[in-house]
């Protein structure tokens, strides 16, 4: 049983890094992190908000950095008596290009979590999220379990969302 769960600032990775050169945007790391905080308070696990997190490390808003576990597992501890932190990584964040009802590509993420015991930095558990959302006509079983049971094309956040409440049902610690 776990008292309190620190998430940190996801990173970016993956796709969401861009060409080299590019300046990558940390906004969907940033939604992610939100989303699996959420679905794990959803879920009856206490946390500590990514955007507290990043205010505890010191870290600017505007960019998604990469954490080491003992150090943000030290940090969670002290600042914040937590006994775990959860670091991410957003890889991809493809948005749905058309409409609701008539999508000409779909939506599509993929993140990872680990949870890391505080402060030790001791590794837990890891989860992976990696879908691009399917027509109700491409697996009728996994469709209809998509907010809005397969009947509409999900935007990115939408998708994110519904991949975190997936992962925090995996959760394996703070079972109802």
């Amino acid at each position: 049983m776990l008292s309190k769960v620190a998430v940190a600032p996801f990173e970016l990775g993956g796709a969401l890094l861009g060409p080299e050169g590019a300046v990558p945007d940390p906004a969907p790391a940033a939604l992610v992190a939100r989303s699996v905080a959420e679905a794990l308070v959803a879920r009856g696990v206490p946390v500590v908000a990514p955007e507290d997190m990043r205010r505890a490390l010191g870290l600017p808003e505007s960019v998604a950095v990469t954490l080491d576990p003992e150090l943000a597992a030290a940090a969670a501890h002290a600042k914040f008596r937590a006994d775990a932190v959860l670091l991410g990584v957003a890889t991809r964040f493809t948005e749905r290009e058309g409409e609701a009802y008539g999508a000409r590509r779909p939506a599509s993420v993929a993140f990872q979590v680990t949870l890391y015991a505080a402060p030790s930095g001791q590794l837990l558990w890891r989860a992976w999220f990696n879908k691009t959302q399917l027509s109700l006509s491409d697996n009728v079983l996994e469709t209809r379990h998509y907010p809005g049971g397969g009947t509409r094309w999900l935007t990115a956040e939408e998708f994110a969302r519904w991949g975190a409440q997936q992962v925090a049902l995996e959760f394996p610690f703070n079972r109802p």
